[in-house]
């Protein structure tokens, strides 16, 4: 009221005039307007603020929805590669090994195969080759040969050892080798049967290479000579290196490392179906031993 009166006062051109009486009604329109228009201006921050709740509760929804989605996706490739490691593990564990006999070789290969076996036989009467006899020395075990192929650690060129497949333990198969040749040197001398390391592929070739890869003068010194079951003499006797050092059959006489390395190799390439007949040529110096066949040609 006292608002009022001054506005009317300042306002107004009678100074000395009555000031008109300040009505209920005009006080109370006031109020109700005042009232109305908070009213309204509250009506309008509380739609606002329900819209920006709204809005924020759907950018939290799709936010949680996108993190679940991710999450999912790792979730997914964690188990897929979980699930094909614990495949790829368990194909590895479960190694199976063909079978000689169900090797398919054409008959090219088996004319050559035929061929190798039969001259082994005459350049070796009575000849056996056992690789089916190997004990482990720990828990006493016999391995045949498809075991002890099995043990092997695959790619390994400086691991000469198998594993068990009963404890286990690793240990450096053998085989042995015996004839009736009287002149056959075993490792017990004459006559007895030869026993050599059995050499994974992986290793047997690495030294093979290192044999044939590697560049030997025209006149070997007296280790490389009796490295290769040579005589050396004062005058330092002219031998051929390389393959053709490999296949003279003083290469693999006695019962050193020369002779493992060969009859390893005769060993590995008969039981794979390989053809051997170029490992004799050395014996038939005048006589080719591998001829081509019309079907060659």
């Amino acid at each position: 009221a006292e608002t009022y009166f001054c506005f009317i006062k300042a306002f107004s051109n009678n100074e000395g005039g009555a000031i008109p009486p300040l009505s209920t009604d005009a006080i109370s329109e006031i109020s109700i307007g005042r009232e109305s228009s908070i009213v309204s201006a509250s009506t309008n921050n509380l739609s606002t603020s329900d819209g920006n709740k709204s809005r924020a509760d759907k950018r939290g929804s799709i936010m949680y929805g996108i993190q679940n989605a991710v999450s999912s996706t790792i979730a997914a490739n964690r188990r897929a590669f979980r699930t094909a490691k614990q495949k790829r593990l368990k194909r590895l564990g479960k190694r199976r090994l063909t079978k000689q006999s169900n090797l398919s070789v054409t008959k090219t290969v088996k004319t050559q195969l035929d061929m190798g076996n039969a001259i082994l036989e005459d350049l070796y009467p009575g000849i056996k080759i056992d690789t089916s006899s190997d004990a482990c020395p720990k828990c006493s075990y016999v391995l045949d040969e498809d075991s002890i192929i099995l043990g092997w650690k695959p790619c390994e060129v400086k691991d000469f050892s198998t594993t068990c497949p009963s404890c286990k333990h690793k240990f450096i198969p053998k085989f042995s080798v015996s004839c009736n040749l009287e002149s056959f040197m075993g490792s017990q001398g004459k006559a007895t049967p030869l026993y050599c390391d059995y050499l994974s592929p992986w290793v047997l070739l690495q030294e093979i290479r290192g044999l044939i890869n590697t560049e030997r003068a025209p006149q070997l010194a007296s280790k490389a000579a009796k490295f290769f079951g040579i005589e050396d003499d004062s005058n330092n006797v002219e031998v051929k290196g390389g393959v053709d050092a490999i296949i003279d059959p003083k290469f693999r006489d006695g019962n050193g490392i020369n002779a493992t390395l060969w009859w390893n190799m005769i060993v590995t390439f008969r039981r794979f179906k390989i053809p051997f007949t170029f490992l004799l040529q050395g014996s038939y110096k005048d006589q080719q031993l591998i001829m081509p066949l019309l079907e060659d040609m």
